[in-house]
């Protein structure tokens, strides 16, 4: 299937959302912050990038910026519950307007992110 990089701070979120895609059969690594994701995306490509918003040291803004100027073409999924003062649908609308694919809002339900992520990785294949 894909190869997708999830950056999350919230270990048991990552490992939860990680252990969803895996079993619908991607091949899938997780980071917790944005600055090892710009690292590992350096090294190896990935078709699919799935980020929290609220993060320490660099958040989600900051890594869609930073990321679509070196990989304008990567596909990204931004994720948020809010913070910073921030509700969860601004924050997405914010990311949306960096250049975020598509949004989901946290908690979210399994099946409506795996059809997320599948709609987002067919629109690339296009």
């Amino acid at each position: 299937m894909a190869r997708i990089l999830i950056i999350d701070d919230d270990e048991p979120f990552r490992v939860h959302l990680g252990t969803l895609l895996r079993g619908a059969g991607h091949v899938v690594l997780e980071v917790e912050c944005a600055l090892h994701a710009l690292d590992k995306i350096a090294l190896d490509p990935f078709d699919l990038l799935i980020t929290d918003i609220f993060m320490p040291r660099m958040d989600g803004f900051e890594l869609l910026s930073t990321l679509l100027r070196r990989h304008p073409r990567i596909q990204v999924i931004a994720m948020s519950g809010g913070g910073s003062g921030m509700t969860p649908a601004l924050a997405l609308n914010v990311a949306k307007k960096l250049g975020a694919n598509e949004l989901i809002s946290k908690p979210f339900q399994p099946g409506a992110v795996l059809q997320v992520v599948d709609r987002v990785l067919q629109s690339a294949a296009v």
